[in-house]
């Protein structure tokens, strides 16, 4: 029965922000029986192919993911989309702005550390990152690895988070503008990990800007929280998401398939996206 399936919809590769391989990823899914997963790297779908071959070769369903980084107040909001087409051309042009800004962003923050009084090397960050997407998470790694910070969440605390020494604001985009850009290209766009919006309240202004569902399966989600998007997408109408949100060692938290999804959720997506293409 496909209710007693399972599935990951919410998986960072080595293409973004994640030491864990595209084949990885699929043979921890194929270990662990899952029938489907969502590679969602940061603001890039260039993982999508070699995923779709290995989609095959494993015999585990791809679904094509992002993950978008937008900017709702002086807060940051993740925002998933599924199903997209990844060769959609507005989709590609705006991804491409976005790779550049988020490496001007990096080179900033980097200026801004150094004026502090860290002796960084900007040279060995960025062949770190190579021609990957450039995140916060590069860069708090580094400072761990060289000792200006205990861990990658000492990192941000100290350096990185809003209102710290390295800090710049970079997104733009809205999720408005997300939730738009993912339907345009054909998917479904979701709240990521609301449980760590500043304001809940916010949850219902996003579904009103296009958000299609909220992320209501994560690592460690206290059974009240449970309880409250239960009544939350019962309330607004909305879909279902869940993923481990798994970062390779980056995050030792969680893993691929950590997280009990079904997939009978991703047949509601499916469902509700053959009636809105009709």
């Amino acid at each position: 029965m496909a209710d007693s399936q399972k599935c990951d919809l919410h998986i960072h590769s080595l293409y973004s922000d994640s030491n864990e391989s595209i084949e990885s990823i699929f043979r921890t899914a194929k270990e662990k029986k899952l029938r489907a997963i969502a590679i969602t790297d940061h603001d890039t779908v260039e993982g999508i192919p070699e995923a779709a071959a290995l989609s095959v070769q494993y015999g585990v369903e791809l679904i094509n993911g992002i993950e978008f980084s937008c900017q709702h107040l002086d807060a940051e909001v993740h925002v998933l989309g599924f199903f997209i087409d990844e060769k959609h051309k507005v989709l590609r042009d705006t991804l491409d702005g976005l790779k550049e800004s988020r490496k001007s962003r990096l080179l900033e923050m980097i200026a801004k550390l150094k004026a502090f009084g860290l002796k960084i090397d900007q040279d060995e960050i960025l062949a770190i990152i190579n021609d990957k997407i450039a995140t916060r998470l590069h860069l708090g790694f580094y400072l761990a690895k060289k000792g200006y910070a205990v861990n990658l969440n000492d990192a941000f605390k100290q350096f990185l988070a809003p209102g710290k020494p390295g800090y710049v604001a970079r997104f733009k985009h809205t999720v408005k503008d997300a939730a738009q850009l993912i339907h345009d290209a054909g998917g479904l766009a979701f709240l990521a990990h609301p449980q760590l919006l500043p304001d809940r309240a916010w949850m219902e202004e996003f579904v009103k800007d296009g958000i299609d569902g909220i992320e209501a399966a994560y690592p460690r989600l206290s059974p009240k929280i449970k309880q409250f998007f239960f009544e939350f997408v019962q309330k607004h109408k909305v879909l279902r998401s869940g993923g481990s949100d798994a970062h390779g060692t980056y995050k030792e938290f969680t893993s691929v398939g950590a997280v009990d999804v079904p997939y009978a959720w991703v047949e509601e997506m499916k469902t509700h996206l053959s009636y809105v293409r009709r």
